[in-house]
Protein backbone atom coordinates (compact mmCIF):
# COMPACT_ATOMS: atom_id res chain seq x y z
CA UNK A 1 0.00 0.00 0.00
CA UNK A 2 1.28 3.64 -0.78
CA UNK A 3 2.16 5.47 2.22
CA UNK A 4 2.88 8.74 0.29
CA UNK A 5 1.08 11.06 -2.18
CA UNK A 6 2.80 13.24 -5.01
CA UNK A 7 2.11 16.93 -4.23
CA UNK A 8 3.00 19.90 -6.58
CA UNK A 9 6.23 21.34 -5.37
CA UNK A 10 7.89 24.31 -6.92
CA UNK A 11 8.70 23.28 -10.63
CA UNK A 12 8.08 19.72 -9.71
CA UNK A 13 6.39 17.37 -7.09
CA UNK A 14 7.11 15.84 -4.17
CA UNK A 15 5.71 13.24 -1.89
CA UNK A 16 3.67 13.63 1.12
CA UNK A 17 2.59 11.43 3.49
CA UNK A 18 -1.16 10.25 3.46
CA UNK A 19 -1.68 10.35 6.92
CA UNK A 20 0.12 12.59 9.85
CA UNK A 21 0.67 10.92 13.13
CA UNK A 22 0.96 13.78 15.68
CA UNK A 23 3.69 12.63 18.34
CA UNK A 24 4.47 15.07 21.24
CA UNK A 25 7.71 14.61 22.36
CA UNK A 26 7.56 12.32 25.64
CA UNK A 27 10.94 13.69 27.34
CA UNK A 28 9.72 17.49 26.64
CA UNK A 29 6.34 16.72 28.97
CA UNK A 30 8.27 14.95 31.34
CA UNK A 31 11.12 17.43 31.60
CA UNK A 32 8.19 20.39 31.95
CA UNK A 33 6.63 18.75 34.90
CA UNK A 34 9.71 18.43 36.69
CA UNK A 35 10.20 22.39 36.08
CA UNK A 36 7.45 23.00 38.68
CA UNK A 37 8.74 23.27 41.99
CA UNK A 38 6.24 21.13 43.81
CA UNK A 39 6.27 18.20 41.60
CA UNK A 40 8.85 16.23 42.72
CA UNK A 41 7.02 15.92 46.44
CA UNK A 42 3.77 15.27 44.54
CA UNK A 43 5.09 12.30 43.35
CA UNK A 44 6.90 11.04 46.81
CA UNK A 45 3.32 11.85 48.62
CA UNK A 46 2.07 7.99 48.01
CA UNK A 47 5.08 6.65 50.23
CA UNK A 48 3.06 8.92 53.52
CA UNK A 49 -0.04 7.25 53.20
CA UNK A 50 -2.18 5.68 56.18
CA UNK A 51 -3.79 3.16 55.22
CA UNK A 52 -5.65 0.24 57.17
CA UNK A 53 -3.84 -2.54 56.61
CA UNK A 54 -5.66 -5.28 53.47
CA UNK A 55 -7.67 -2.52 52.30
CA UNK A 56 -7.34 -1.84 48.80
CA UNK A 57 -7.64 2.22 48.50
CA UNK A 58 -5.31 2.69 45.83
CA UNK A 59 -2.91 1.26 42.90
CA UNK A 60 0.00 1.16 45.80
CA UNK A 61 -2.04 -1.04 47.52
CA UNK A 62 -1.84 -3.99 44.90
CA UNK A 63 0.55 -6.61 44.30
CA UNK A 64 1.71 -5.03 41.21
CA UNK A 65 2.76 -1.96 42.46
CA UNK A 66 4.43 -3.45 45.44
CA UNK A 67 5.88 -6.44 43.63
CA UNK A 68 7.16 -4.70 40.52
CA UNK A 69 10.60 -5.45 39.37
CA UNK A 70 10.87 -5.43 35.56
CA UNK A 71 13.35 -7.20 34.37
CA UNK A 72 15.71 -7.51 37.90
CA UNK A 73 14.58 -8.81 40.97
CA UNK A 74 14.78 -5.10 42.81
CA UNK A 75 11.59 -3.52 43.85
CA UNK A 76 10.94 -0.71 41.18
CA UNK A 77 8.72 1.47 43.29
CA UNK A 78 11.04 1.73 46.79
CA UNK A 79 11.08 5.34 49.28
CA UNK A 80 13.84 6.10 48.03
CA UNK A 81 12.95 5.79 43.79
CA UNK A 82 9.95 7.15 44.62
CA UNK A 83 10.46 10.43 42.39
CA UNK A 84 12.29 9.30 39.67
CA UNK A 85 10.93 5.78 38.73
CA UNK A 86 7.23 7.02 37.24
CA UNK A 87 4.82 4.30 37.00
CA UNK A 88 2.81 4.92 34.01
CA UNK A 89 -1.11 4.11 33.44
CA UNK A 90 -1.64 3.86 29.69
CA UNK A 91 -5.53 4.78 27.93
CA UNK A 92 -6.93 5.00 24.69
CA UNK A 93 -10.16 7.18 23.75
CA UNK A 94 -12.08 8.73 21.06
CA UNK A 95 -13.78 12.39 21.79
CA UNK A 96 -15.50 14.58 18.90
CA UNK A 97 -13.77 18.22 19.62
CA UNK A 98 -16.16 19.96 17.25
CA UNK A 99 -19.85 20.93 18.55
CA UNK A 100 -21.48 21.18 15.14
CA UNK A 101 -20.22 18.42 13.76
CA UNK A 102 -19.57 14.80 13.72
CA UNK A 103 -15.77 14.23 13.65
CA UNK A 104 -14.15 12.23 16.21
CA UNK A 105 -10.14 12.24 17.07
CA UNK A 106 -8.64 9.64 19.29
CA UNK A 107 -6.46 10.08 21.91
CA UNK A 108 -3.71 7.53 23.63
CA UNK A 109 -2.46 9.54 26.86
CA UNK A 110 -0.32 8.73 30.09
CA UNK A 111 -1.03 8.88 33.61
CA UNK A 112 1.25 9.36 36.26
CA UNK A 113 0.42 6.59 39.20
CA UNK A 114 2.67 8.00 41.49
CA UNK A 115 0.84 11.00 42.01
CA UNK A 116 -2.13 11.22 44.23
CA UNK A 117 -5.41 10.67 42.81
CA UNK A 118 -6.78 13.85 43.20
CA UNK A 119 -4.36 15.38 40.77
CA UNK A 120 -3.15 12.59 38.34
CA UNK A 121 -6.03 12.85 36.05
CA UNK A 122 -6.16 16.30 35.39
CA UNK A 123 -4.90 17.90 31.99
CA UNK A 124 -2.28 19.37 32.98
CA UNK A 125 -0.39 16.09 34.62
CA UNK A 126 -1.27 13.90 31.81
CA UNK A 127 1.14 12.72 28.95
CA UNK A 128 -0.23 13.01 25.57
CA UNK A 129 0.92 9.68 23.98
CA UNK A 130 -0.30 10.39 20.63
CA UNK A 131 -3.09 11.85 18.95
CA UNK A 132 -5.17 9.99 16.29
CA UNK A 133 -6.43 11.98 13.32
CA UNK A 134 -9.04 10.96 10.92
CA UNK A 135 -12.93 10.53 11.14
CA UNK A 136 -13.04 7.15 11.72
CA UNK A 137 -11.95 4.91 14.85
CA UNK A 138 -8.48 2.81 14.17
CA UNK A 139 -9.64 -0.90 13.61
CA UNK A 140 -7.96 -3.27 15.50
CA UNK A 141 -4.72 -4.67 15.42
CA UNK A 142 -4.02 -1.48 12.80
CA UNK A 143 -3.62 0.31 16.18
CA UNK A 144 0.08 -0.91 16.43
CA UNK A 145 0.93 1.45 13.57
CA UNK A 146 0.42 4.11 16.24
CA UNK A 147 1.77 2.02 19.24
CA UNK A 148 4.86 1.30 17.28
CA UNK A 149 6.67 4.92 17.98
CA UNK A 150 5.44 4.99 21.34
CA UNK A 151 6.95 2.20 22.44
CA UNK A 152 10.01 3.30 21.22
CA UNK A 153 10.28 6.30 23.47
CA UNK A 154 9.14 3.97 26.31
CA UNK A 155 11.75 1.54 25.64
CA UNK A 156 14.22 4.47 26.10
CA UNK A 157 12.56 5.62 29.67
CA UNK A 158 12.61 1.71 30.76
CA UNK A 159 16.64 2.06 30.78
CA UNK A 160 16.50 5.47 32.03
CA UNK A 161 17.34 8.99 30.64
CA UNK A 162 18.18 12.43 31.94
CA UNK A 163 16.03 14.91 32.45
CA UNK A 164 17.73 18.24 33.07
CA UNK A 165 14.83 19.62 35.26
CA UNK A 166 14.85 16.70 37.69
CA UNK A 167 19.04 16.53 37.89
CA UNK A 168 18.79 12.73 37.50
CA UNK A 169 17.76 10.05 35.29
CA UNK A 170 14.27 9.33 35.27
CA UNK A 171 12.87 5.86 34.73
CA UNK A 172 8.82 4.85 33.51
CA UNK A 173 7.40 1.83 33.49
CA UNK A 174 4.02 1.07 32.27
CA UNK A 175 2.15 -1.16 34.87
CA UNK A 176 -1.64 -0.13 33.89
CA UNK A 177 -3.75 -0.49 30.83
CA UNK A 178 -7.07 0.98 31.78
CA UNK A 179 -9.60 1.74 29.02
CA UNK A 180 -13.15 0.68 27.78
CA UNK A 181 -13.54 -2.74 26.43
CA UNK A 182 -13.04 -2.14 22.68
CA UNK A 183 -9.82 0.38 23.41
CA UNK A 184 -8.66 -2.47 25.43
CA UNK A 185 -8.53 -5.31 22.96
CA UNK A 186 -6.61 -3.23 20.43
CA UNK A 187 -4.09 -2.06 22.49
CA UNK A 188 -3.53 -5.83 24.17
CA UNK A 189 -3.96 -8.34 21.37
CA UNK A 190 -6.75 -9.36 22.93
CA UNK A 191 -10.02 -10.92 21.35
CA UNK A 192 -13.79 -9.73 21.56
CA UNK A 193 -14.79 -9.42 25.47
CA UNK A 194 -17.97 -10.80 23.54
CA UNK A 195 -16.21 -14.26 22.74
CA UNK A 196 -13.49 -14.77 25.61
CA UNK A 197 -12.11 -13.37 29.00
CA UNK A 198 -8.81 -12.19 28.59
CA UNK A 199 -7.71 -13.04 31.94
CA UNK A 200 -8.70 -16.80 32.45
CA UNK A 201 -9.58 -19.55 29.59
CA UNK A 202 -13.32 -18.87 30.32
CA UNK A 203 -15.31 -18.37 26.96
CA UNK A 204 -18.51 -17.19 25.36
CA UNK A 205 -21.07 -19.89 24.90
CA UNK A 206 -24.90 -19.79 22.87
CA UNK A 207 -27.92 -21.29 23.62
CA UNK A 208 -27.57 -21.73 19.15
CA UNK A 209 -31.43 -20.19 18.90
CA UNK A 210 -30.58 -16.51 17.42
CA UNK A 211 -29.04 -15.32 21.01
CA UNK A 212 -26.62 -13.52 21.72
CA UNK A 213 -23.12 -15.28 23.25
CA UNK A 214 -22.78 -14.54 26.67
CA UNK A 215 -21.24 -15.97 29.74
CA UNK A 216 -23.83 -17.62 31.65
CA UNK A 217 -23.30 -21.89 32.75
CA UNK A 218 -21.32 -23.51 35.20
CA UNK A 219 -20.44 -26.41 33.35
CA UNK A 220 -17.08 -24.99 32.85
CA UNK A 221 -16.66 -23.21 36.11
CA UNK A 222 -12.97 -24.99 36.66
CA UNK A 223 -11.57 -22.57 33.87
CA UNK A 224 -12.80 -19.78 35.58
CA UNK A 225 -9.93 -19.31 37.77
CA UNK A 226 -6.92 -20.45 36.09
CA UNK A 227 -5.05 -17.65 34.57
CA UNK A 228 -3.71 -17.57 31.03
CA UNK A 229 -0.58 -18.15 30.11
CA UNK A 230 1.78 -15.04 29.29
CA UNK A 231 4.00 -17.36 27.38
CA UNK A 232 1.67 -19.47 25.29
CA UNK A 233 -0.04 -15.97 24.75
CA UNK A 234 3.33 -14.51 23.52
CA UNK A 235 4.08 -17.19 20.91
CA UNK A 236 0.36 -17.19 19.97
CA UNK A 237 0.97 -13.39 19.13
CA UNK A 238 4.07 -14.24 17.24
CA UNK A 239 2.44 -16.77 15.07
CA UNK A 240 -0.26 -14.39 14.29
CA UNK A 241 2.59 -12.12 12.80
CA UNK A 242 3.77 -14.71 10.61
CA UNK A 243 0.32 -15.75 9.10
CA UNK A 244 0.60 -15.15 5.51
CA UNK A 245 -2.53 -13.77 4.76
CA UNK A 246 -6.06 -11.84 6.17
CA UNK A 247 -7.81 -14.96 6.46
CA UNK A 248 -5.20 -16.99 7.98
CA UNK A 249 -4.78 -14.11 11.18
CA UNK A 250 -8.62 -14.64 11.50
CA UNK A 251 -9.01 -18.15 11.74
CA UNK A 252 -5.37 -18.14 14.12
CA UNK A 253 -7.05 -15.24 16.19
CA UNK A 254 -10.55 -17.19 16.14
CA UNK A 255 -8.59 -20.44 17.53
CA UNK A 256 -5.72 -18.36 20.27
CA UNK A 257 -8.01 -15.23 21.11
CA UNK A 258 -4.77 -13.21 20.47
CA UNK A 259 -2.87 -10.61 18.04
CA UNK A 260 -0.12 -9.14 17.96
CA UNK A 261 0.23 -5.84 19.60
CA UNK A 262 3.24 -3.92 20.00
CA UNK A 263 2.74 -3.96 23.53
CA UNK A 264 4.72 -7.36 23.50
CA UNK A 265 8.35 -6.02 22.89
CA UNK A 266 8.15 -4.04 26.77
CA UNK A 267 10.26 -6.65 28.05
CA UNK A 268 8.53 -5.98 31.89
CA UNK A 269 4.75 -5.64 30.50
CA UNK A 270 2.42 -8.03 30.85
CA UNK A 271 -0.47 -8.25 28.57
CA UNK A 272 -2.85 -10.45 30.95
CA UNK A 273 -2.21 -9.12 34.36
CA UNK A 274 -1.92 -5.27 33.59
CA UNK A 275 -5.23 -5.04 31.33
CA UNK A 276 -8.14 -3.34 33.83
CA UNK A 277 -11.21 -4.92 33.41
CA UNK A 278 -13.68 -2.63 32.55
CA UNK A 279 -15.87 -2.04 35.38
CA UNK A 280 -17.91 0.42 34.12
CA UNK A 281 -19.83 -1.19 30.69
CA UNK A 282 -19.15 -4.78 32.42
CA UNK A 283 -20.22 -4.28 35.72
CA UNK A 284 -21.97 -1.10 35.90
CA UNK A 285 -24.07 -1.29 32.58
CA UNK A 286 -23.78 -4.77 31.03
CA UNK A 287 -24.46 -6.72 33.46
CA UNK A 288 -26.84 -4.69 35.49
CA UNK A 289 -28.72 -4.77 32.29
CA UNK A 290 -28.64 -8.43 31.07
CA UNK A 291 -29.56 -9.48 35.13
CA UNK A 292 -33.06 -6.91 34.36
CA UNK A 293 -33.78 -8.20 31.58
CA UNK A 294 -32.92 -11.69 30.68
CA UNK A 295 -32.91 -12.90 34.59
CA UNK A 296 -35.52 -10.52 35.76
CA UNK A 297 -38.30 -10.53 33.50
CA UNK A 298 -37.33 -13.19 30.47
CA UNK A 299 -37.31 -15.70 33.57
CA UNK A 300 -40.82 -14.35 34.75
CA UNK A 301 -38.98 -12.97 38.15
CA UNK A 302 -40.84 -9.71 37.84
CA UNK A 303 -44.83 -10.09 36.33
CA UNK A 304 -46.81 -7.60 34.55
CA UNK A 305 -48.15 -6.80 37.85
CA UNK A 306 -44.87 -6.18 39.64
CA UNK A 307 -43.92 -3.70 36.67
CA UNK A 308 -47.40 -1.78 36.89
CA UNK A 309 -46.54 -1.46 40.75
CA UNK A 310 -43.21 -0.44 40.22
CA UNK A 311 -44.14 2.49 37.14
CA UNK A 312 -46.99 3.62 39.83
CA UNK A 313 -44.66 4.24 42.15
CA UNK A 314 -41.79 5.58 40.22
CA UNK A 315 -44.17 8.39 38.98
CA UNK A 316 -44.57 10.12 42.23
CA UNK A 317 -40.89 10.00 42.91
CA UNK A 318 -39.38 13.79 43.39
CA UNK A 319 -35.47 14.02 42.02
CA UNK A 320 -33.33 16.87 42.46
CA UNK A 321 -33.56 19.13 38.95
CA UNK A 322 -30.14 18.89 37.87
CA UNK A 323 -31.02 15.01 37.33
CA UNK A 324 -33.12 15.70 34.08
CA UNK A 325 -35.73 13.54 33.46
CA UNK A 326 -35.88 9.90 34.20
CA UNK A 327 -38.37 7.52 32.85
CA UNK A 328 -41.26 6.46 34.40
CA UNK A 329 -42.71 4.01 31.51
CA UNK A 330 -41.67 0.53 33.17
CA UNK A 331 -44.36 -1.50 32.16
CA UNK A 332 -44.06 -0.38 28.49
CA UNK A 333 -43.53 -3.28 26.05
CA UNK A 334 -41.54 -6.18 27.91
CA UNK A 335 -40.39 -3.88 30.58
CA UNK A 336 -38.25 -1.44 30.75
CA UNK A 337 -38.69 -0.61 27.54
CA UNK A 338 -35.94 1.82 25.93
CA UNK A 339 -34.16 1.98 29.50
CA UNK A 340 -30.47 2.38 29.31
CA UNK A 341 -28.36 0.16 31.66
CA UNK A 342 -27.39 3.55 34.31
CA UNK A 343 -31.23 4.24 34.15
Amino acid sequence: MELTVQVPHGNGNKSHPKLLFPLPNLKIQINSLYQRPEFKQQLRKWTNRDVNNGMLADIYDGKIWKTFSGTSDIPFFTLETADFHLGIMINLDWFQPFESSVYSCGAIYGVICNLPREIRFKKENMLTLGLLSGSSKIKLHKINHYLALIVDELLEFWDGIEIPAAEKNIRLALICCSNDIPAAKKLCGHISASVSCHRCYKTANSSGNGNKSNFGGFDDMDDWFVERDLDEHRRNAEIWRLCKSEEERKRHVSSTHVRWSELFRLPYFNLIRYLVVDPMHCLFLGIAYWIIKKLWIEGNKITKQDLEKMEKRAKIIQIPTDLGRIPNKIATGEGFSRFTADQ
